[in-house]
């Protein structure tokens, strides 16, 4: 039971979520510190006095995602009803897989891992702005160098610590270097060790899946293809997750000759909870891949990819 005066927890609230005013601007207005307010906003929640709630009407498929528990039985599938649109069903994704979010992270405190995408973005932008407590997201792998893009893994750990007012971590790194002295030198830099170190804390990852057209689309990967994977056969890649190509069957194609920046694959597949989203039905192959490999522990997906994975399935 809350012993903060009730109409103070209002009065800050009220501030935070409606007038929309910053941690700083409270502390000064109010003269308590930032864990104070953290403190406070939390009791407001825990106390009745603010109600939050992620919009979302999104049924799922039972029959359906019983038969994805047979067929991947290590992987939790979410297999959300389709809407009339695709923007519609896309909106229903996004706010389900915010919802599974929020409510794991409740349960604090962790450290959450982030990759780069508009759809792990969506996700993302889709949470209510609600402070947790002790929550940090780190960069675990470089940055895929998309241009102008909102998407970049820097920008989104920071926005999903502004929307839980929690911390965050950033690799001030390239997502590959072909250079293996050089890569293996960039870790002993202060502002890289101090994230991957970070980062083998982490007990949650969210990702999306991409594919080696994705990474082709990028100038400064497209050119330097041959040399970034120089022993895989580029028309074997189903998809990509982590930076890491892999096959139809979940075989990780580069295992002996791995040039990305950040973390090791088995220290990633160690994370306790790995969560996907997949928006696209023409990332259904690449979906496939990641679930025979068993790269994720939590995958929220649509029925149209539900069903494009089980009709790709029987022609394999």
């Amino acid at each position: 039971m809350s012993t903060t005066d009730p109409s103070l927890l209002a009065q800050i609230s009220e501030d935070y979520y409606l007038n929309k005013l910053s941690f700083g601007e409270i502390s000064d207005k109010y003269q308590v510190s930032r864990y104070l307010i953290n403190k406070y906003l939390n009791e407001a929640v825990k106390s009745g006095i603010v109600k939050i709630e992620i919009a979302s009407t999104a049924s799922r498929n039972s029959q359906l995602e019983q038969v994805f528990k047979e067929k991947y039985p290590d992987t939790t599938c979410y297999i959300i009803q389709d809407d009339t649109t695709t923007s519609a069903t896309d909106d229903l994704l996004s706010n389900y897989a915010a919802n599974l979010m929020v409510k794991h992270l409740e349960k604090g405190p962790h450290t959450v891992g982030l990759t780069w995408g508009e759809t792990t973005y969506s996700l993302i932008d889709a949470i209510t702005t609600n402070p947790l407590d002790q929550i940090k997201f780190v960069q675990f792998i470089g940055e895929n160098l998309k241009y102008n893009s909102t998407a970049g893994t820097v920008r989104i750990v920071e926005r999903a610590a502004k929307k839980v007012s929690g911390e965050f971590l950033t690799l001030p790194a390239p997502l590959y270097l072909a250079n293996d002295d050089v890569r293996n030198g960039l870790y002993d830099a202060v502002s890289i060790k101090k994230t991957l170190d970070a980062s083998r804390e982490m007990d949650t990852i969210v990702t999306g899946l991409g594919t080696i057209t994705s990474l082709e689309s990028i100038p400064i990967w497209n050119q330097n293809i041959n040399r970034l994977f120089p022993e895989v056969r580029l028309g074997e890649v189903a998809g990509m997750i982590y930076g890491r190509p892999y096959d139809i069957n979940g075989k990780i194609l580069n295992i002996d000759t791995d040039k990305t920046v950040g973390l090791s694959l088995s220290t990633i597949l160690g994370v306790h909870k790995r969560v996907g989203i997949v928006r696209r039905k023409f990332k259904s192959r690449a979906t496939i891949g990641a679930l025979r490999g068993k790269f994720l522990t939590d995958l929220v997906i649509s029925e149209s990819i539900a069903y494009r994975i089980l009709h790709e399935e029987e022609n394999m």
